[in-house]
């Protein structure tokens, strides 16, 4: 693993969200919106690497189409091809070895995934000194978001939580096909205090809370499962919270939950066990998603694994829906899951 890419991962603070928050003149809750859905809330991968995703469209168009025929994968004129997580990391360094500058251009970094050819619109006048930024850590990487938000001028539509608005503009115009605008209202939602949808498999919890939620999270605190949100368990969050470096509050929101599910990640487990974690806690998925749950899914239902929830995984979840007596709206959820990965 090159250690170019190998930064500090400590995670961000209340009071950087808050700089960020003054900075733009918007809430809180609106920034830790976006980073929530950009990156789950955090920029840094458990080995320490920042959080990116290779556009192999991008490094078409920097290469102009050079090494298309020869890496397909790796450059294409349209988006996909993704492997998600530390694999991404595989396929830019295999771009790096063919250009290296286009390469870093072609990826997004951080935890508001900010794409490299941005570097001069976040105060950076090379891709190389925008990606040791985005390395070094997660305060540059919330500098990096403010002054990309100034530059395109999409300060007002974070203040008036025009998402549709924003993510057009964040996203850009192919916004709609991942729902991103309707992801970042769910999150801020979360964040302001409003709670979470019912079908989110990881709803705010608090005192007096009960149910599979809270027996979920009893389980990643280890300690005992009886569903209760009592006392007991108010006291394990805290202590989760204060070593994971949270706002202690006792409130399991969406930061919490990143942080409690990556150290539950960064254990080894049994097949039977990521069946188990994955039936109980794996968020719903649905036509546009991307990443290493579509691929996990793909695996299940036995098709080609690559990581792109289109057409065809569309047409194999609704024919498996139809087999099992469920509605088949292609939309995978709970239920779905529970077929999929029951014994």
């Amino acid at each position: 693993m090159p250690s170019e890419f190998v930064g500090d991962p400590s995670p961000l603070t209340d009071a950087d969200f808050e700089r960020a928050a003054a900075a733009l003149r918007c809430s809180v809750p609106a920034v830790r919106a976006v980073a929530q859905v950009e990156s789950l809330g955090g920029g840094y991968q458990n080995d320490g690497r920042p959080k990116i995703l290779f556009e192999r469209h991008w490094f078409h168009r920097k290469t102009n189409g050079k090494w298309t025929q020869s890496h397909s994968h790796i450059s294409w004129p349209k988006w996909g091809g993704y492997k998600g997580g530390s694999r991404e990391y595989g396929r830019l360094e295999e771009a790096i070895g063919l250009d290296r500058n286009a390469a870093l251009q072609s990826a997004s970094w951080g935890a508001f995934q900010i794409m490299g050819f941005n570097h001069k619109l976040v105060g950076y006048s090379n891709v190389e000194d925008f990606v040791k930024a985005m390395v070094e850590s997660s305060g540059k990487q919330l500098d990096a978001f403010v002054q990309f938000i100034k530059s395109n001028k999409l300060d007002d539509e974070l203040r008036r939580l025009d998402w549709k608005g924003f993510a057009r503009g964040y996203n850009g115009s192919q916004y709609w096909k991942n729902k991103y605008d309707q992801k970042m209202a769910r999150a801020y939602d979360i964040f302001a205090g409003g709670g979470a949808r019912t079908d989110n498999p990881h709803p705010v919890l608090r005192m007096g809370h009960t149910g599979q939620a809270v027996m979920h999270l009893q389980e990643l605190l280890g300690i005992t499962k009886d569903g209760d949100f009592g006392p007991g368990t108010k006291a394990a969050v805290v202590k989760f919270q204060k070593k994971a470096k949270l706002h202690p509050d006792g409130i399991v929101g969406a930061q919490t939950w990143t942080a409690l599910l990556a150290t539950k990640e960064s254990k080894p487990t049994t097949k039977k066990a990521k069946k188990e974690e994955a039936q109980r806690s794996r968020a719903p998925l649905r036509v546009g998603d991307k990443g290493e749950d579509v691929e996990f899914l793909q695996e299940q239902l036995g098709i080609v694994q690559d990581g792109d929830f289109g057409p065809k995984t569309l047409q194999a979840v609704k024919d498996f829906q139809r087999s099992k007596g469920l509605a088949d709206d292609g939309i995978v959820g709970q239920k779905t899951w529970e077929s999929l990965l029951g014994d």
